[in-house]
């Protein structure tokens, strides 16, 4: 395994980005990028590439960094409706590889939280812990460089956040690889998937620890230990994550969004909104109108764009 580094004081430049949804057998085509970084997202299915004499294949929530001057290809079809985000940058700093013994010295440094560490740090290949905020990140990318007021200035801004909380999910899940022993690890993750999959039925901090053989208090002390929230602060933005995809994705009401969550009224999931986005669920819904499936976006300063986003390519 790589990691990639590299200084953001001065943030990543947006090249483009795109959500691609694959026609039947779809093979990703042959690419050497000459500057740009590719970072690829999973969303449904399968997506099969080689890279560097290593097979990967993208699941939903599943995060490949594609670098410059290295080929890559696919090696296998994906199944017709197969999807993944995808996004090109280019940077503004020295870039560094890293390699599996530098990376636990490079973990410390970037989980000491006195202090203020202004680089990002992403392997060649991990899975996202939630992929609720990512997806947001990357969606509002879309809607403004789709936007008739697109600048790049605020596009280079939400690219290197977008990026600081992929570097963020990668620190806390290699933390939590390595904390504890296999068993107590095993079953932390065990909790945290059960809580994403059941993000829309009525979980409570009770129910989650006698699902898992916990007290209360025991539950939320392994979370402040684990992830720095409470259980509850857990759970209520995963179904708040849940509810910023819906008002973007679907046309459904903000009473259809609180009952699907199982918030236990309308009004109650509205004030817990703008208490985690500061904003209400329609202001929200208002300032990201626009996001584009299978979008090309290439800009005139900077070269003719390597990957196409065709459908079917």
């Amino acid at each position: 395994m790589k990691y990639f580094k590299t200084n953001i004081s001065t943030p990543l430049s947006f090249f483009k980005a795109g959500q691609f949804i694959c026609d039947n057998n779809w093979t990703h085509k042959a690419f050497k990028f000459e500057k740009d970084y590719e970072i690829i997202i999973g969303v449904k299915g399968s997506i099969y590439i080689m890279q560097d004499n290593e097979k990967y294949v993208v699941n939903p929530g599943d995060v490949l960094l594609l670098p410059p001057k290295i080929p890559h290809y696919g090696y296998a079809p994906s199944k017709e409706g197969s999807s993944f985000f995808w996004i090109h940058f280019l940077c503004n700093s020295e870039e560094y590889t890293l390699t599996n013994q530098d990376i636990y010295n490079e973990i410390v440094e970037f989980s000491d939280k006195t202090k203020v560490n202004e680089s990002i740090l992403l392997p060649t290949f991990f899975s996202l812990i939630d992929s609720g905020k990512p997806f947001i990140y990357l969606k509002q990318i879309l809607h403004i460089v789709n936007s008739p007021y697109y600048t790049h200035l605020a596009a280079n801004f939400l690219l290197s956040a977008f990026v600081v909380e992929l570097t963020q999910q990668f620190v806390n899940s290699f933390t939590l690889s390595q904390k504890n022993n296999g068993i107590v690890n095993k079953k932390f993750f065990d909790i945290l998937e059960f809580i994403r999959v059941n993000v829309t039925t009525e979980l409570s901090v009770h129910t989650v620890a006698n699902k898992f053989n916990f007290t209360p208090d025991h539950l939320t002390r392994l979370f402040k230990k684990n992830l720095g929230i409470s259980t509850l602060k857990y759970i209520n933005t995963l179904k708040i994550n849940k509810a910023k995809e819906l008002l973007i994705n679907s046309d459904k009401t903000i009473k259809e969004i609180s009952y699907i969550l199982c918030f236990k009224d309308e009004k109650y999931f509205m004030k817990l909104f703008k208490m985690y986005e500061g904003v209400t669920p329609s202001q929200y819904r208002d300032a990201y109108p626009k996001t584009y499936i299978n979008t090309e976006y290439s800009d005139p300063e900077l070269p003719i764009p390597f990957y196409l986003t065709q459908k079917g390519q």
